[in-house]
């Protein structure tokens, strides 16, 4: 009898772990668009609700809401991929058929402008080649990315008009006493909203501005240095200086010392400050997240997922740092012993 139940037991348990891999294996090539459509349903949910409170219908809220969406966010990138390759690789060529070494003789001696110009132009070369290798990938594996479109916006789509109902369901899963259950999700929401809002809203406002900035000065090819603005934004430590400064300085070197002077004051004065005008509206505390392991997540997201790493590394990284607090003030412990 005892056997019987043993092997009753065993074959549940294979049973479990099969349907567990198989959902692994299911899931694992989309699971990048699942989790951004639930983040963007939680980014959104606030627009939703006002909505909702105008028309009074959750299907035609939330389809709204989408269109709107798609307007916003997936319509500019299908427009503007293609153009920026075309200056990526334009800016690509142009960097690196630039005398340098000309420019830095001015300043140092001959063989060591010739050192600083190898130098620079490897950075820059693995800068754009890493760009242009993202680039040609999302072209290359564009109806993937259509596939992965649509399950962004189902997943948005009715996690967002669901949100009450799931975050019900998700209380009924919770291991955590109410109180600290209401904790957590504080931490959650807390952390969360300063790593979207204060971490890469902002970063790419300040890389947007360096574009304007860019177009007034005339530069050529603002697109993709823009582009660059964005991404290094968002990485803390780093910013928009890597942009605007080189930028700035090569403007002086080149002989345009009232656009290089008015450039590089513009970026220090004025993108430099953005942070600090527009942080204390959108967040009312500052992320717990030590900078070190916002830059390691950041970085270590890039090379585990590309761009959506930016995002996806310091919240990993954040939720983390949430879990290991609990278990040091000994509340991790419910889960055991309920």
């Amino acid at each position: 009898m005892v056997g019987n139940e043993g092997v009753k037991k065993g074959l549940v348990a294979i049973l479990v772990v099969a349907i567990l891999v198989l959902s692994y294996l299911l899931l694992k090539d989309i699971a990048i668009a699942i989790i951004f459509g639930l983040l963007f349903a939680y980014i959104f949910n606030p627009v939703y609700k006002k909505i909702n409170t105008l028309i009074r219908h959750k299907n035609i809220s939330a389809f709204i809401l989408v269109v709107g969406l798609i307007f916003l966010v997936t319509i500019p990138i299908i427009l503007l991929v293609p153009s920026l390759a075309k200056q990526t690789y334009e800016t690509y060529s142009l960097l690196q058929n630039y005398d340098f070494a000309k420019i830095f003789s001015k300043y140092a001696g001959g063989d060591f402008a010739d050192s600083i110009t190898l130098h620079l132009k490897n950075v820059i070369g693995k800068i754009f080649s890493s760009l242009l290798d993202q680039l040609s990938t999302f072209l290359v594996n564009l109806p993937s990315l259509f596939l992965q479109l649509a399950v962004f916006l189902f997943t948005f789509f009715f996690t967002v008009r669901d949100s009450d109902k799931l975050n019900k369901y998700l209380t009924t899963l919770s291991p955590f006493s109410e109180s600290t259950e209401r904790k957590f999700l504080k931490e959650f929401r807390g952390i969360t909203n300063a790593i979207i809002y204060g971490q890469v809203f902002i970063g790419i406002v300040q890389g947007l501005a360096v574009g304007v900035g860019l177009y007034f000065l005339g530069i050529e090819n603002i697109l993709i240095l823009t582009f660059i603005a964005c991404i290094f934004s968002i990485i803390p430590i780093l910013g928009s200086w890597v942009v605007w400064l080189p930028v700035g300085v090569l403007q002086l070197m080149t002989g345009n010392s009232l656009g290089g002077i008015i450039f590089l004051l513009y970026g220090g004065l004025f993108v430099s400050s953005i942070d600090n005008f527009i942080r204390p509206i959108l967040l009312s505390r500052q992320s717990n997240l030590p900078v070190v392991l916002s830059v390691i997540g950041t970085i270590g997201g890039l090379y585990f997922v590309g761009i959506a790493g930016l995002i996806l590394g310091p919240l990993i990284l954040a939720y983390l740092l949430i879990i290991i607090e609990f278990y040091r003030e000994g509340k991790l412990d419910e889960i055991f012993r309920k």
